[in-house]
């Protein structure tokens, strides 16, 4: 059988996944399951902060500070110094370290074309009321903090589009095995038994959510802020 248009394209690169989310939507509204939709919707629209993001969008980053040590009168000032913090419990350096992208993947590429060209990378920016517990966690409390950015791993931002790409392609393939073609974009359910239905649905479940994390910590003031309003320079 040849193979649909709709895969051939997604694994030559010759459409965006925003246009291949949109077509794996229609083809899986088929199946009128909500939970099957959601991944899909997530990635189109992005997650909501109450929504728990696959692992492939929990971004490690490197906290970075500028501060100042010493008097008014004689005082050293440090620009971007990389912080260690190793007196900060494991749990909340898993909050500290981590950013959740939430954005959709059209929002994402497109803020990372816009801060290429600008020569900028992505990091959220650390509110001034946390100051003092991070000068006590580098175990530093001469330290007069006056910025403290949180750099994420560009190459783990990036993995996020072959992750959802290949997930794409997992679920079309089968959808092409069990129905045929999928071009004109419709697949006939009717032809499959409930139970053949079910077990469809629950290994696709297994392609989508099989690495999602199923916890969410609760200090998310800091976990759940946006990237895009929180773009830094990096120097």
């Amino acid at each position: 059988m040849a193979k649909s248009q709709i895969i051939k394209d997604l694994a030559n690169g010759k459409t965006n996944l925003q246009t291949v989310l949109k077509r794996a939507k229609v083809l899986l509204q088929e199946f009128d399951d909500e939970k099957l939709m959601e991944w899909i919707k997530y990635e189109m629209e992005g997650y909501p902060s109450d929504v728990v993001v696959p692992k492939y969008r929990r971004i490690p980053g490197q906290p970075f500070c500028s501060y100042i040590k010493g008097s008014m009168a004689n005082f050293l000032k440090y620009t971007n110094v990389p912080l260690s913090l190793g007196n900060m419990p494991e749990d909340e350096r898993e909050t500290f370290y981590f950013t959740d992208i939430r954005e959709s993947i059209e929002a994402l590429n497109a803020t990372l074309q816009e801060h290429k060209e600008n020569g900028r990378g992505i990091g959220r920016t650390i509110p001034a009321e946390y100051y003092s517990y991070i000068a006590k966690c580098n175990n530093d409390m001469g330290m007069i903090i006056q910025s403290v950015e949180i750099r994420l791993s560009m190459p783990q931002i990036l993995n996020i589009f072959p992750k959802v790409e290949n997930k794409l392609l997992d679920i079309l393939m089968y959808l092409e095995k069990q129905f045929g073609n999928l071009d004109e974009l419709d697949i006939d359910v009717d032809s499959k038994s409930k139970q053949e239905i079910k077990e469809i649905t629950n290994h696709i479940y297994v392609m989508i959510y099989n690495d999602q994390s199923i916890t969410i910590g609760d200090k998310n003031k800091i976990k759940n802020s946006n990237i895009i309003s929180k773009i830094f320079k990096q120097d």
